[in-house]
């Protein structure tokens, strides 16, 4: 009697380490897979991010130009970008590229300035929505700066340090300078009535 009892207890423990190790294997199992799945979709939002990134920049760089070839060109409002005639230029209100939707809203800081916004979105998956913004601020400098009064502000401005009126080009070639025709008209300014000294020289 006692042996028929401990081969029925013996038969009952084995069925319970199955049981529970089955359990764990399941567990650990679905851990793996759910990891797996985990780092599936954190490397696919990093390089959707860095696309995303990508296509901010280059959106920033394409306001760039288009302020570069005028800077009344940059009108206030939301924007898409695309390419005509080979150049950049502002059109609708965003532009696609694949998944992405790339918006540039564009907002006057004040008379000479305007502030830029990349947008970018795009769906990760049907839970899950991307964005990512970019800004900076463009600055009209052709209008900020000051019309030269002088063969020095002309130089400087084009960043040499100092300038001198003198009265050809070869005597810029004797004083070690550079000659700069574009300040030869403030140096007839700086010696009204004297030709002679109508040539504009500068040091680096």
């Amino acid at each position: 009697m006692q042996k028929e009892w401990l081969a029925t207890n013996q038969a009952g423990f084995s069925l319970v380490e199955v049981i529970l190790s089955t359990a764990v294997f399941v567990l650990l199992v679905t851990a793996l897979v759910g990891a797996y799945l985990y780092g599936q979709e954190a490397t696919a939002l990093a390089g959707n991010r860095a696309r995303a990134t990508m296509l901010a920049e280059e959106g920033l760089e394409a306001v760039r130009n288009i302020k570069d070839a005028n800077f009344s060109n940059l009108s206030d409002g939301t924007h898409g970008l695309v390419i005509s005639g080979n150049q950049w230029t502002l059109s609708g209100s965003s532009d696609v590229t694949d998944i992405f939707t790339r918006q540039v809203i564009i907002s006057s800081a004040d008379a000479k300035r305007k502030s830029v916004t990349a947008n970018i979105t795009w769906q990760q998956n049907p839970q899950r929505t991307g964005s990512l913004s970019l800004a900076t601020r463009f600055t009209n400098w052709q209008a900020s700066a000051a019309s030269p009064a002088s063969c020095n502000d002309y130089a400087v401005q084009q960043g040499y340090s100092v300038g001198t009126c003198r009265q050809n080009t070869q005597q810029c070639t004797n004083n070690g300078e550079t000659y700069l025709s574009g300040g030869d008209s403030n140096c007839v300014t700086d010696f009204p009535g004297d030709p002679s000294h109508d040539t504009c020289c500068a040091l680096p």
